[in-house]
């Protein structure tokens, strides 16, 4: 989208037009996110019920936005012939189907064409072996190297504030929708200025659960025990969660790697793991 308003040498261009086809709501939303990445082009908006009518009057059009609720009352064809006509770009707005990006397959039966997603990488038994023993080297090396000295700090403070268990637990869902108990440090009582409860250490614990196997280092987030986890029967429940994205549990569902991973971690202890 910014090359397609600055042009072939970087520079602004508000001359070049950008077609909306959708509802006052969806042409706002567009405006908005393009004026958050200040880019501030001529924006020609056309409601579905008049996109034909109103072809004729459009100029300089370099890309087509087709909002998800104009794509089923649109003549498809007139608009595939406009943008080839015009030179411009086609996109069909369809926050849905964004969360497959590239896994997707074309299946041909007859002269019909379907597209599906692709099996998710952890369906695939080398992919969770590399994960979990992934898993098992990080949690292993912390809890090994440096819980110790952190639940000692810990206890300390809790203790100190309220008599009760260092642990909370709570019920989570994990893989399959099996139940398990999801751990971190008890802070009832403690101050809201308490590094506990300012930092991440209150949820270190949950490393235990990762070196265990009901939950991973990185993963989606985790459900209570009676909301539904439908989108994967492999991804488990994560101390770290993907933000690159909106629908970010479902995109990194279908795009995991090892260096995803990584990178992910990474992210966080820089903390810009969040949508940007």
């Amino acid at each position: 989208m910014r090359k397609l308003y600055k042009g072939n040498k970087g520079k602004q261009n508000p001359n070049r037009n950008f077609l909306l086809i959708g509802t006052d709501d969806e042409v706002a939303k567009l405006r908005a996110e393009l004026d958050g990445q200040g880019i501030s082009p001529q924006i020609q908006s056309v409601l579905p019920d008049a996109f034909s009518d109103s072809l004729h009057e459009l100029e300089n059009v370099v890309a087509v936005y087709c909002a998800s609720g104009a794509v089923k009352s649109i003549d498809l064809s007139v608009l595939s012939r406009f943008c080839q006509e015009n030179k411009a770009e086609l996109y069909f707005c369809i926050p849905e189907l964004a969360v497959f990006q590239k896994n997707m397959h074309v299946e041909n039966v007859g002269f019909l064409s379907f597209l599906s997603p692709l099996d998710e990488p952890l369906s695939h038994w080398w992919n969770r072996m590399t994960k979990r023993l992934f898993d098992l080297l990080l949690s292993g090396f912390f809890l090994t190297f440096l819980f110790p000295f952190i639940y000692i700090f810990a206890a300390v403070i809790i203790k100190h504030r309220s008599a009760g268990p260092v642990f909370s637990v709570v019920r989570k869902a994990g893989l399959g929708g099996k139940s398990f108990g999801q751990l971190s440090f008890r802070t009832d009582g403690l101050p809201v200025e308490s590094i506990l409860k300012k930092t991440v250490l209150q949820f270190s614990p949950q490393l235990l659960n990762v070196f265990f196997g009901s939950m991973s280092v990185v993963g989606i987030v985790a459900k209570t025990t009676d909301e539904e986890q439908t989108f994967s029967e492999y991804m488990k429940p994560g101390l770290v969660k993907c933000q690159f994205c909106k629908n970010a549990d479902v995109w990194y569902t279908q795009n995991w790697s090892l260096w995803l991973d990584i990178k992910i971690i990474v992210k966080m202890l820089l903390n810009k793991n969040k949508i940007v």
